[in-house]
């Protein structure tokens, strides 16, 4: 998972610019940070395209899907986390 995180961090724009130089220089934050990062960039994303009177339904669509995976995989890791309570 290490190398997933800091390809994250080197390849695309999904994180803070903070942690992801915080995650290149060997300090990652916890998981839980690096999902709650990437659901409010999911929410972000969905909420410009839903807001933009020239987005297609299928793009409104796919940020949907996207917002919706996002949280889905928030979900996972709180449960995973919390050790299946």
């Amino acid at each position: 998972m290490t190398n997933v995180i800091d390809q994250m961090a080197r390849n695309t724009d999904l994180l803070p610019q903070a942690m992801a130089e915080a995650i290149l220089a060997g300090s990652p934050p916890p998981v839980a940070e690096l999902v709650i990062s990437l659901v409010i960039g999911a929410m972000d994303a969905h909420a410009v395209i839903v807001g933009d009177p020239e987005s297609s339904w299928n793009e409104k669509r796919i940020a949907r899907m996207a917002l919706a995976g996002a949280f889905l995989g928030g979900m996972a890791v709180s449960y995973r986390l919390r050790g299946s309570s």
